[in-house]
């Protein structure tokens, strides 16, 4: 039973060309405006990262180790400390970083998908066999059948 206020509700389909075009004309703009507030806070979140650190004291350790004394670099060094310590999950964000995510799982999918391909073809096979046995044990029936005839009629 629909709720109140959902009676008035014309589908999509049953609207004409017109409405229709008004209606994605509007998810339309507002998918460009989602995707470009998207764009601003990525940028943003980047120029962030690559300024220099706030902290005095981290930015003297980065530079004595050579490094560039940005947010990016700081994170990073955390994180391979933390990751050094044996948290998982920093561990799989230093990964994400570097670019080697997800190839683990790449490898995992492919293989999967062989495995459902050798059984796929097993299946193929042994339901061939099935119909191959049924049809020579119906060869097999009428070859009896007619021998029996034979049998019958020549006694």
């Amino acid at each position: 039973m629909p709720r109140d206020g959902t009676e008035n509700l014309i589908p999509f389909n049953e609207r004409t060309e017109e409405e229709q075009r008004k209606i994605q004309r509007k998810g339309g703009i507002a998918s460009g405006k989602a995707r470009r507030e998207k764009a601003d806070l990525k940028k943003k979140v980047n120029d962030i990262l690559a300024m220099d650190v706030f902290s005095p004291q981290l930015k003297e350790a980065l530079e004595e180790k050579g490094l560039n004394a940005t947010n990016q670099t700081a994170i990073a060094t955390v994180l391979l400390q933390k990751a050094l310590k044996g948290d998982m999950r920093a561990i799989e964000l230093l990964a994400k970083m570097n670019g080697n995510e997800g190839t683990k799982d790449n490898l995992d999918k492919k293989e999967q998908k062989e495995r459902i391909k050798a059984q796929q073809l097993e299946n193929q096979k042994k339901a061939q066999q099935l119909e191959d046995n049924v049809v020579s044990e119906d060869i097999m029936s009428d070859y009896f059948d007619k021998l029996e005839g034979v049998i019958k009629d020549g006694s």
